[in-house]
């Protein structure tokens, strides 16, 4: 079942974590258009091409990747990485449905301003319940394996809710 949230801006750790697990397809099902900021673009490239997330990068003809309109408002979000600071902006600039990031700091920011928050987990637990996939442990263990930390209480309760 293809139902649609419309869109959203994806940050770094989101897109390595759905590289690792093989699932950036995830994205174009159940969004109608992805935005990736500049600053995300260039997190993920920086360590050339055989880093994790450059193939899907390069082949995501999907992907739109915007430069955000006001640099200067990436000042105000001093306490962010670049990325997650640009991923907010062009959230609001854009008027996107969601933000894609895993951060507990970028997380809440992003809610304080107003933005609603989606992690890898919850994609993962929403494309399962869309029937897109019918298992998340799987996809966990591989972006576990591929070295991304993911606290295990939120990984316990993911899958609780997913009846895993």
């Amino acid at each position: 079942m293809k139902i649609k949230s419309s869109n959203a801006v994806i940050n770094t750790s989101p897109w390595i974590s759905l590289s690792l697990c093989g699932r950036i397809d995830l994205l174009k099902d159940i969004y109608d258009e992805i935005l990736m900021p500049l600053a995300v673009k260039k997190e993920i490239t920086a360590g050339g091409k055989s880093r994790i997330g450059v193939q899907e990068l390069k082949a995501a003809t999907w992907l739109q990747i915007e430069e955000i309109r006001d640099p200067v408002k990436v000042l105000l979000l001093h306490e962010l990485d670049r990325g997650e600071a640009e991923v907010i902006i062009l959230a609001q600039e854009q008027i996107a449905d969601e933000v894609i990031i895993d951060e507990k700091v970028a997380r809440m920011q992003a809610m304080v301003l107003g933005l609603k928050v989606v992690g890898t987990l919850g994609l993962l637990l929403r494309a399962k319940k869309r029937g897109l996939i019918y298992e998340i442990r799987p996809l966990i263990d591989k972006i576990l394996e591929g070295g991304i930390h993911i606290h295990e209480d939120i990984v316990h309760s993911i899958l609780r809710e997913a009846g895993e």
